[in-house]
């Protein structure tokens, strides 16, 4: 029987590792209003014909649209982002929000907090319920809650997590998913997205999908690994707003065959001084 708190909790943890990657420069204040409609990055159009994305006619059959390269997908959802050196500026943030569960009728709050190279630290507090903890300090992954107290992550969940932690997720795509392609254009919630499958050294095929418009991302589908079962999970990305020249998703949804719940990012800062003891498991007690 799943412990609903503790699985709600846990889904939340791993979610925000990836590839929530981006936050606010500057001290925490209210974040400025959501983009509504992201124009695509501005393409020369000899380079829009070789790359065969250019806007078919009226008229024209969708059908005959060519897909994007897995790597012409990438630069565009980088520049969509906001650019290569804009990214680059980021070495650490701390990213704080309401967490709700509906149907489960929990309400709580969340904070992330990740620093370059691969340091990553979560944490859930749902009232009567503790705090759900997870984290990895560049070597070791680990889980704290009141339930099953301090647990180290192991085998595949540790290299899961250890793909997942790294900082600057966008520019390192190729690296850490070495196999990629494009495998169609899809709706996805009434926007045309592309579907990019990648597959991790060793690890299952993941899909991201990415507007045909904006060139950000959307929608994330992959298979979580917990102690003990293994869980489809589909991520969705959404709020995007512009903060100090980056393109930040204010809004995560996740659901699964379990549960659904989501995150309101409601206060982002970036270069913030972390502690790096925070990010490393404690001693056992």
């Amino acid at each position: 029987m799943i412990n609903r708190p503790r699985y709600v909790a846990a889904c939340c943890l791993f979610a925000a590792v990836s590839p929530l990657r981006l936050a606010a420069a500057g001290p925490a204040a209210p974040l400025p209003a959501p983009l509504q409609s992201a124009p695509p990055p501005a393409q020369a159009e000899n380079s829009a014909k070789q790359s065969g994305t250019e806007t078919p006619a009226p008229g024209k059959q969708a059908a005959t649209e060519q897909a994007p390269t897995p790597d012409q997908l990438l630069a565009r959802y980088i520049r969509a982002l906001g650019g290569e050196a804009a990214l680059k500026k980021i070495t650490s943030r701390r990213m704080k929000g309401k967490f709700e569960a509906p149907i489960q009728q929990m309400i709580g709050e969340a904070e992330i907090l990740t620093a370059s190279p691969d340091r990553f630290y979560s944490r859930v507090t749902i009232p009567d319920q503790g705090e759900f903890i997870s984290a990895f300090d560049g070597k070791a992954g680990w889980s704290r809650d009141s339930r099953n107290g301090l647990r180290e992550m192991k085998g595949q969940e540790l290299e899961n997590m250890r793909r997942s932690s790294q900082f600057q997720h966008e520019l390192r795509f190729r690296e850490i998913f070495p196999q990629l392609r494009v495998l169609e254009k899809s709706l996805e919630e009434g926007r045309p997205a592309w579907v990019l499958e990648a597959t991790p050294p060793g690890g299952s095929p993941e899909k991201f999908y990415f507007d045909a418009e904006s060139w950000l991302l959307v929608r994330h589908d992959s298979v979580q690994l917990t102690p003990n079962s293994e869980v489809p999970i589909e991520h969705r990305y959404s709020d995007y707003a512009p903060v100090d020249g980056v393109q930040v998703p204010r809004l995560l949804r996740h659901k699964d065959p379990n549960v659904e719940w989501q995150v309101t990012f409601t206060e982002i800062t970036q270069n913030v001084s972390l502690d790096a003891a925070q990010f490393s498991m404690p001693a056992a007690p």
